[in-house]
């Protein structure tokens, strides 16, 4: 017996794609207002509803956006801790760093304050699995000996992350240099290796 067509057109591959790069772009270029589905939906090449098939909210089409700008944490049983964690503080940094996100980055904290939907579906979606990874990673070091017996894997998380976050923030601190990732996590490691 032949099975049933699927209604509708076939899903394109490359649309998602090309949604993200314009949710992206029009972030950038227009804020978080002016990204709107119809306007990301005409810059990719493709009808609201396509975009709405995939996302049910503006909210959650542009975290998905901007969770692509990240790497997920890649961790291998018996990897080095200090290179994992030199690893994670070098994603974090380049993340910042590249000049897309950096035109972003003040839009998406704006509209953090002023959007609780966007803010619990950014924490759900982009902050939260790679703030997880990290804390499972280092309880897995805690567990092995790795770190100093008393350390709290939370505090560490925040002190991992904290410093490049507020490095990059438009508040006038000095660059950030080729060598950032080794000295802070040096610093780190000093207070926090058995």
């Amino acid at each position: 017996m032949a099975r049933a067509r699927p209604r509708g057109r076939p899903r394109r591959a490359s649309a998602r794609t090309a949604i993200v790069d314009a949710t992206l772009e029009l972030l950038a270029e227009r804020g978080f207002q002016g990204a709107t589905i119809e306007a990301i939906a005409a810059r990719a090449g493709v009808g609201r509803n396509t975009i709405y098939r995939r996302w049910p909210s503006k909210e959650e089409l542009i975290a998905d956006a901007l969770h692509e700008l990240t790497a997920d944490l890649d961790v291998q049983e018996g990897d080095d801790l200090q290179a994992l964690l030199l690893d994670w503080i070098r994603d974090f940094t380049r993340v910042f760093a590249d000049p897309l996100f950096g035109r972003i980055f003040p839009v998406v904290l704006g509209e953090l304050q002023s959007n609780p939907v966007f803010a619990r579906v950014y924490s759900e979606r982009v902050v939260r699995p790679r703030y997880e990874a990290l804390l499972d990673l280092l309880s897995r070091a805690l567990e092995r000996g790795e770190l100093r017996r008393d350390a709290d894997v939370e505090q560490i998380a925040d002190v991992l992350a904290g410093p490049p976050f507020i490095r990059f923030a438009p508040v006038g601190l000095p660059p950030v240099t080729e060598q950032y990732a080794e000295d802070l996590l040096a610093t780190i490691w000093h207070g926090i290796a058995p």
